[in-house]
């Protein structure tokens, strides 16, 4: 029997399931493309969107708290009530009955006047046709007379009916106007609701306006779009061509230019301090990642959009590290707002030495930080300064000199060099200076004298004489434990700008002690330390107090024979070279020693792979922590291969963090000079090197100088009439001639004071240096005003004599006058006012007796003005004001010696 054939045929086998899936798969596939298309790879829409909905929530709640407000306002809903009152008298009484007669009137007007309207607009048009018939025959030579005959009849139609017209319209308006006066009373109050609603309507408009289609209840706020800043030329290519630079921030950090998200996350939160910061840097000119680096172009994610992303260079700056682009456009960070750590990292670099060991492009000519060598063996105990190279950190934790981890041979060694080639010029000082007579550490009222002069004439401003105390500090004025790390002194702390006298008398001997109090540049032509202007016995009594903190302490025999041996002094060269100590130094032999340290101009920008780890796996991967852990503990990286010779400073992580952030700063990209703040001001550099000369010789230490420093003042809190002046607006305050004889030669202004003005020994370069900082600040210029003392009106010496009596403002009650003092204690003194014509700007002295707290708050100087007398000049403040000055400029003159003279002028080079 045949078999029966069971296949089915293809064309009768259904696939509907099989397409029906397809089909299923199609479409998931396709939502997909598109979601992740734009959606999920986009991420700045989700956050737009996210920030839309915040910020119209935002809105719809300050326009609910707004209404709520209103609502218990008493002015707002008595307002309501007389709105409600007032509308129901235009619906009811005789108020009510008089607008529904105008109403009615003004309705029969109106269907009146459009009639007429329509008449006059008709014949308008009949004249334009007559006309043009007119015209029309002329052309042809057909009659004018009918034609002209029709043009009189509609003009005076037109006239009669325009009259009509104009009838109405006026009874019209006199008809809407009877209307406006008898609304006017509503009109009025919501007049006012509208004042005291302002606020909430204004929100209202706020809130629409982010409502870009209605469809029904639904509303689509705007829809999601990059938004970007183009930088142009900001940015340069491998051929150095300009390039603009692109920053998309703002399309996921939507609020960081709008007020009231302070309190969100980012990326929504408000810009902080935006009112300063952004309107000095609108987004819409510099963008973003000029200040806060990242990868601005990118909105692929958060990772890319931050540059934490392998190899990308620029990763976003967090923290206190964002201000390390301040000095790319800033030249002077340390006015900077919101720039102190980046201030505070290059002041540290700077001052602890760094230099003499790393080359930094701007900073090459700075001088050497450490104290001169050249005779180290007439200043300092043999056996202290062995100890001493050994471990600095042990007798002083908070010395500048860093701690080399010498061996106790090693540091034997160094000592041994230093006191050999020191020998020639120790021996011929030591013949010039003999040992003083009078010293005597065992003469108890001697050392009491001593002790009493360091704590009158203003030593505390830069030392400390006991251990556990400081003077003025580099960094953040801490001290920690060292965090197990191997420090050797097991203490980091900020560094002291000077040295602690404690244990001075361990360091060296009275013969130095005495001479260095007379005039430090006799030991050290570029020492830092001024001349107090001791006289002999003072310097003696000094000495005395201080070789009674502590005491000598020999070394081992043995060990101070080593230091005469050849070959000993032979490997204390070496070991001077190899470690770079002429990078600090003034050493004898050492003049020409290059750096031993790489260059650091470009370090911020090194990548992680760039740098050597060593054997350090615990370290993270990252350049902030090889950073802070060099620094911290700079052999850290050290192998049995790889010797590293970078001293231990025992600094604290707080001041380690600002070094980190300065050296962030460090990279080779060049802002073009239309980006960067005042490029062309000279007075940008003059304040920079003023400020670096400032920190050198630690003027900040007494004086409080544009309201940093005066850390003396801590010692004169019950009375600070006798602490350094405040040396606020100086520039514009004294003449620019007189500052600078007085920086080269100090004269007492209050010579009633114990504290002294020290005499720096300052080159005219320096002290025109420290002039030009006083008067940028100021923003003045060199010279102020020519002063013709010789045409002042007697007039005006006669009155400011009268205003200045005991009669009126009694200026001598506390000013000294030439050499008549004030009575009472000299603690209520005030500067010697016969001093003033030379010394200070006579625009200035007009402006301090306007208003002395203005230019110095917390003056003890009494404000007279506004007040003034009326029985002088008529009462002219002004005039009075004057005279005053032009008394103080001709005080102390004889009256046939008032010869007119110039003022505040630049000195001339080598005076």
């Amino acid at each position: 029997m045949a078999r029966r054939n069971t296949e089915i045929d293809e064309e009768k086998k259904s696939r509907s399931v099989l397409f029906l899936l397809s089909a299923v798969a199609l479409l998931v596939t396709g939502l997909w493309a598109v979601w992740n298309d734009n959606i999920s790879r986009r991420p700045w829409k989700i956050f737009q969107y996210e920030f839309r909905n915040l910020e119209y929530k935002r809105a719809q709640d300050a326009v609910g708290a707004e209404s709520a407000r209103l609502e218990a306002d008493p002015q707002y809903e008595d307002l309501q009530k007389q709105l409600v009152a007032a509308r129901q008298s235009l619906t009811e009484g005789e108020t009510a009955r008089q607008i529904a007669d105008r109403q009615a009137r003004l309705a029969a007007l109106e269907k009146r006047l459009a009639v007429v309207d329509l008449d006059l607009r008709f014949v308008k048009s009949e004249l334009e046709e007559a006309w043009y018939e007119l015209d029309h025959a002329r052309e042809f030579g057909q009659p004018e007379e009918p034609r002209r005959a029709r043009i009189d009849k509609l003009e005076a139609h037109r006239v009669e009916t325009k009259k009509q017209y104009d009838d109405l319209t006026h009874q019209k308006e006199q008809l809407e106007s009877e209307m406006k006066e008898l609304q006017a009373g509503v009109k009025t109050i919501e007049d006012k609701i509208a004042d005291v609603s302002a606020e909430r309507t204004k929100l209202e408009q706020r809130l629409e306006g982010m409502v870009v289609l209605h469809v029904g209840p639904l509303k689509m706020l705007q829809v999601p779009r990059i938004e970007q800043a183009v930088i142009e030329e900001y940015d340069r290519n491998a051929y150095n061509q300009p390039i603009a630079r692109v920053d998309r921030c703002v399309s996921c950090h939507s609020g960081i230019d709008k007020p009231g998200f302070e309190d969100q996350a980012n990326p929504f939160k408000t810009h902080p301090d935006r009112d300063h910061l952004l309107s000095k840097h609108p987004p819409d000119k510099f963008g973003c990642t000029p200040c806060h680096d990242g990868q601005g172009a990118s909105v692929n994610s958060v990772a890319q959009a931050h540059g934490d992303v392998p190899f990308w260079e620029h990763p976003l700056l967090r923290g206190e590290k964002v201000q390390a682009r301040c000095n790319k456009c800033h030249m002077d960070v340390a006015d900077v707002d919101h720039a102190d750590h980046i201030a505070m990292g290059q002041k540290l670099f700077e001052n602890l030495g760094c230099t003499g060991c790393h080359l930094v492009e701007g900073l090459e000519e700075l001088p050497k930080v450490g104290p001169y060598l050249r005779r180290i063996g007439a200043k300092v105990d043999p056996s202290w300064l062995t100890r001493w190279v050994t471990n600095p950190h042990q007798f002083r934790p908070s010395t500048k000199m860093p701690n080399f981890l010498f061996a106790p041979e090693q540091g034997t060694a160094v000592a041994a060099y230093l006191l050999q080639a020191s020998t020639k010029e120790s021996q011929e000082w030591l013949a010039q200076y003999p040992a003083p007579p009078g010293v005597d550490a065992r003469n108890s009222t001697l050392v009491a004298r001593g002790q009493q002069i360091t704590e009158q004439i203003g030593c505390k401003g830069c030392h400390a004489f006991a251990p556990g105390e400081h003077g003025p500090r580099l960094g953040a004025g801490v001290d920690e434990a060292a965090n197990g790390a191997d420090t050797g002194a097991g203490l980091r702390t900020s560094k002291d700008i000077a040295p602690n006298l404690a244990n001075i008398a361990e360091k060296t001997n009275g013969r130095w002690i005495f001479h260095w109090l007379k005039n430090p540049r006799h030991f050290s032509p570029v020492s830092r330390m001024p001349s107090l202007r001791l006289s002999d016995d003072e310097a003696a009594a000094v000495t005395s107090y201080l070789l009674t903190l502590g005491a000598p302490k020999p070394e081992p025999p043995e060990r101070l024979a080593a230091l005469a041996r050849p070959e000993t002094i032979v490997d204390g060269e070496k070991l001077v070279r190899k470690y770079g100590c002429a990078g600090c130094h003034d050493i004898p032999g050492m003049e020409n020693e290059s750096r031993i340290g790489v260059e650091l101009s470009a370090f911020g920008g090194k990548s992680v792979e760039e740098l050597f780890f060593g054997d350090r796996y615990d370290v993270p991967r990252t350049w902030d922590d090889w950073t802070l852990n060099k620094i911290r503990t700079p052999r850290v990286y050290a192998t049995e291969r790889i010797e590293q010779v970078m001293p231990q400073f025992d600094l604290p992580d707080e001041d380690i963090k600002e070094l980190r952030v300065f050296l962030t700063s460090r990279n080779e990209h060049v802002v073009p000079v239309k980006y960067r703040y005042k490029p062309n001001d000279p007075a940008q550099k003059q304040i920079v090197d003023g400020e670096r000369l400032i920190a050198k010789y630690n003027c900040s230490g007494c004086h409080q100088i544009e309201g940093k420093g005066g850390f003396i003042r801590a010692f004169y809190q019950e009375n600070l009439s006798l602490a350094p002046p405040i040396l606020y607006g100086e520039g514009a305050k004294v003449q620019a001639d007189w500052l600078f004889n007085f920086l080269k030669g100090p004269v007492p202004i209050r010579p009633w004071l114990k504290l002294r003005m020290p005499t720096f020994n300052l080159s005219d370069e320096d002290t025109n240096v420290l002039v030009d900082y006083f008067t940028a600040r100021a923003r003045k210029d060199i010279p102020f005003v020519y002063v013709d003392t010789g045409a002042i009106a007697p007039e005006n010496i006669a009155a400011a004599k009268q205003l200045m009596s005991p009669d009126y403002f009694n200026c001598f009650s506390c000013h000294v006058q030439g050499d008549k003092n004030p009575e009472g204690p000299p603690e209520g003194w005030a500067p010697n006012l016969a001093m003033a014509k030379h010394r200070l700007n006579p625009d200035w002295i007009l402006q301090w007796i306007h208003d002395p707290q203005k230019l110095q708050p917390g003056t003890k100087m009494p404000s007279f003005y506004p007040g003034g007398p009326d029985d002088v000049f008529g009462g002219d403040e002004d005039r009075q004001i004057r005279a005053i000055r032009d008394y103080l400029m001709v005080l102390g003159l004889p009256e046939g010696n008032r010869a007119g003279t110039q003022v505040a002028q630049r000195p001339p080079a080598g005076r």
